[in-house]
């Protein structure tokens, strides 16, 4: 049981979030129609959270209200929903920035309203007049709380608000498991068994809409607990056709899970990457923290597409297993077949071209690094290694890495993972002083000084001169280009003699 306010002070609405505790009197100033808070906000103020995002129902014109609010406040209000007359108002606050949703009230009253929504621990409301009135109220009792909203959120149970809650919006089902993740709730009994019963239904559902759920979930750490029940509420199959034949899928004796379940450890070994980068590579910490918090879809960070790849990383190994005549099993090219799994998920959840670039080049190159280890490297080899993985190498080394954690078979050993690791310290220590020498010339210097015409000879040539300079061979811009013109001359040369 959660130990949960018994009441609801203004006062203390005002300690806690000083924003919302001077915006209630002011709508309820407003007097242009009945005000209520609902959903979200409530769930996690009673949690102890203070969330950023309000949401309200009224029985106003919302637009109306977002507008005097937008005023006030000197915010940004514009249309949300145009079916759902739902109005956004967004405010750049001293401290964080705060969304607030005005929507009017659905059917003829709140509680009609709250009955349409996905769970019971979201179908809260308080009139706020009325608290604003009477300066607090008793809780639960004072709250518009049909479906023991309350109740289930002291008793950690999540629970549907109807019978038909998926049915109207298959979508809810990927909200139930981060919910029950994030909150540390159960299911219901009957709310799993209409989980199972729905699935298919997430198919029917556009792939923008699962996409905002599925990355919302992925912002959380330790997703692979999430994950790791999509089997049994059956919806891995439908949510991610392309990894239900790695459940059960035997691996060689350098694993010791099968590939589903190594997959889960691979998500959760990156977490633990990603919160202590230090443990592993103590001397770039800082720069993987603050690569990860790059937004790299919307707001979304580049960690949660991290961890959507690392998901699809071993996707391929089901198309490609394969037995010799001794037994050993092998998976040869899979990445490149996982790269395909991760081309078909793109395109279902219709993401962002430099989302799904970024999905395609990280898992298509996981094993790029373990391919590439044959000894002591040289000098040069890094620098190829670099080169070929290109801007994408911090998430290479960070998904291989956790790749490698999650590898523990019988012919794994202490000493492979220790190689390992030292070689990709090599690599960021590389990849980072690199990225600190200027460049000496671009390709814009080859067209125009040199004659080059642009095409796929421009890079080839580029990163020749590059490799050079960071080897010392060119020190100045003028080197560069006599190099340069010596390498269009022995391209030139080649060609005459073919």
């Amino acid at each position: 049981m959660r130990d949960l306010p018994k009441v609801l002070s203004l006062e203390e609405i005002r300690r806690r979030d000083h924003f919302l505790g001077s915006l209630l009197p002011s709508l309820a100033a407003l007097r242009l129609g009945e005000v209520y808070l609902v959903g979200g906000y409530l769930r996690d103020y009673f949690l102890g959270e203070v969330p950023e995002d309000i949401d309200f129902i009224t029985s106003a014109d919302p637009g109306k209200v977002a507008s005097e609010v937008a005023s006030r406040w000197e915010g940004k209000g514009f249309l949300l929903y145009e079916d759902e007359k739902t109005y956004r108002v967004v405010i750049d606050g001293d401290e964080r920035r705060r969304t607030l949703d005005f929507a009017p009230i659905k059917g003829p009253s709140v509680e009609e309203d709250l009955s349409y929504r996905d769970f019971t621990i979201n179908a809260m409301a308080v009139d706020i007049d009325r608290l604003v009135e009477e300066e607090g109220l008793r809780l639960p009792r004072d709250l518009i709380d049909k479906h023991y909203g309350w109740r289930d959120l002291s008793r950690g149970i999540l629970r549907e608000c109807h019978n038909e809650a998926f049915l109207m919006d298959p979508v809810r089902l990927v909200r139930a498991l981060r919910f029950r993740y994030v909150l540390g709730m159960e299911y219901e009994e009957r709310t799993l068994n209409h989980m199972k019963k729905y699935a298919p239904l997430i198919t029917k559902v556009p792939g923008e809409r699962v996409a905002v759920e599925l990355m919302e979930t992925l912002l959380y750490p330790y997703t692979s607990r999430v994950f790791s029940e999509l089997e049994s509420t059956g919806l891995l199959q439908y949510l991610f056709p392309d990894l239900t034949e790695t459940v059960g899928l035997e691996q060689n004796a350098y694993h010791h899970l099968d590939v589903w379940s190594h997959t889960l450890m691979t998500m959760e070994e990156l977490d633990h990457l990603l919160s202590h980068p230090e443990e592993v590579y103590p001397d770039h910490a800082e720069e993987i923290r603050k690569r990860m918090e790059e937004a790299l879809q919307g707001l979304q960070p580049r960690s949660s597409f991290l961890r959507l790849a690392a998901l699809y990383h071993d996707a391929g190994k089901a198309e490609t297993f394969s037995r010799n005549g001794t037994g050993r099993i092998h998976f040869y090219s899979h990445q490149r077949h996982s790269e395909g799994a991760v081309a078909r998920l793109v395109q279902r959840l219709r993401l962002s071209n430099k989302a799904g670039d970024y999905l395609l080049s990280t898992v298509g190159k996981h094993m790029d690094i373990g391919l590439t280890i044959t000894g002591r490297a040289s000098p040069r080899e890094i620098r190829k290694t670099i080169n070929r993985l290109g801007d994408d190498l911090v998430d290479v080394v960070l998904l291989s890495t956790a790749d490698r954690l999650a590898t523990r078979g019988p012919l794994t050993t202490p000493e492979g993972l220790d190689r390992y690791v030292a070689f990709c310290r090599r690599l960021l220590d590389e990849y980072y002083r690199e990225k600190d020498v200027p460049t000496l010339i671009r390709g814009r210097d080859l067209i125009e000084e040199l004659g080059l015409p642009e095409g796929p000879a421009i890079g080839g040539i580029l990163n020749e001169v590059r490799m050079a300079q960071l080897e010392g061979a060119v020190a100045s811009r003028e080197a560069a280009l006599d190099l340069a013109r010596d390498l269009i001359r022995s391209r030139n040369e080649g060609q005459e003699r073919e």
